[in-house]
């Protein structure tokens, strides 16, 4: 979609669906539901097709605030995508304090609620009642508003649970504890949303029941309680990471090749090569580079016969080294943030070994952390 802030905007495709639902709500139901004489059907949905770009518009300003803050900390910001429950700021870096966290989870739901007083204002100033661009205005100054509440709620990974996360970490100093107590917190929220869904869905007492709403409500607190899981299984990881040392868990099978190699002699079956094999490229016995069965793949057939490995690989100028003393939960947030798929590990000026993902994964084994 472009950049704001230099941020990439990314659209899901079920972000499209989205955005033709809610068009057909406001079109075909709310607009022609709240304003009397009913409006005309053409102008009902044209309007209800910018109400929709709008809403879709504020929920972006939501996210950006999110990034911005992240920023602002200095914390890098992958992109911002736009899917069918809303959007997600792809933030690759935990926040460094509890004050960061609060701060960073609490200015998107700030933004929704300001742009809700907002729209709500400015239908006041518009217009009076049962006229089609006040209604609209109103209209997305309540759905502004509920954006707000829904995401204060303090079950992670909602911006509430993050809140929430926040002041537990302030209080107890750690975050791993307090982000497990919010993840749960956040489980039994989605819960609670599902078991209301599924109540929606059946009369009891002579109450009909909501249909779509009920299944929203049961499809959203799934899409949470899976997020809030993801988070628990996170946490566990982290702990496992933070207890064992590059070292230990190191690749030490380092291929070298010299940087004036031919890639189609390096590799010469294209279609045999494994993207996680790594090639430690030099030149008169300097490394000058890293190069991955990955980085091969992406090379087209042609450029494939006349490339050397110079060519294809990443400059050493390019990849910071990690020593082997640092965690692995350390080489995991450096691999998440950088540009490599592998770090060098690196200690006085000696290369002891790789790490990439590979490695981290295997260190999460049940038989513990083990170089491959």
């Amino acid at each position: 979609m472009g950049k704001i802030f230099g941020i990439p905007i990314l659209l899901d495709y079920s972000f499209f669906l989205s955005l033709v639902l809610v068009t057909f709500l406001l079109g075909a139901e709310v607009l022609p539901d709240r304003v009397r004489p009913e409006p005309d059907p053409v102008l009902s949905w044209a309007l209800g097709a910018v109400g929709a770009v709008v809403f879709f518009t504020s929920l972006l300003m939501h996210e950006l605030a999110h990034s911005v803050a992240a920023r602002l900390y200095g914390l890098h910001v992958a992109n911002i995508t736009l899917f069918i429950l809303g959007g997600v700021s792809q933030i690759k870096e935990e926040s460094h304090s509890p004050m960061q966290e609060f701060v960073i989870a609490f200015v998107g739901p700030l933004t929704s609620a300001i742009l809700g007083g907002l729209f709500i204002a400015a239908a006041l100033l518009v217009g009076g009642a049962n006229e089609l661009v006040p209604e609209l205005l109103l209209w997305l100054g309540a759905g502004n508003i509920i954006i707000a509440i829904f995401n204060m709620l303090p079950g992670f990974p909602l911006d509430g649970g993050r809140v929430f996360r926040s002041l537990l970490w302030g209080i107890t100093g750690n975050r791993n504890r307090s982000t497990r107590w919010a993840a749960r917190v956040g489980q039994g929220f989605a819960a609670l949303m599902v078991g209301w869904g599924v109540i929606s869905l059946v009369d009891i007492g002579g109450i009909p029941g909501t249909g779509f709403g009920g299944i929203m409500f049961i499809f959203v607190g799934v899409f949470l309680y899976n997020a809030a899981t993801q988070t628990v299984r996170s946490v566990e990881a982290q702990q496992i990471l933070a207890g064992v040392v590059v070292r230990d868990f190191m690749s030490t099978d380092l291929r070298t090749v010299e940087a004036s190699a031919a890639v189609r002699w390096t590799a010469p079956f294209r279609d045999n090569i494994d993207p996680r094999t790594a090639y430690l490229v030099t030149d008169s016995g300097t490394v000058v580079g890293l190069a991955t069965g990955a980085s091969l793949l992406l090379v087209d057939a042609e450029r494939y016969q006349t490339a050397t490995m110079r060519d294809v690989m990443i400059p050493a100028a390019n990849i910071t080294p990690i020593p082997p003393s640092a965690t692995g939960q350390e080489a995991l947030e450096r691999l998440q943030v950088g540009d490599t798929p592998l770090l060098p590990v690196v200690e006085n000026g000696k290369l002891l070994g790789l790490i990439g993902l590979d490695q981290v994964v295997a260190a999460l084994q049940p038989d513990g952390a083990a170089a491959v």
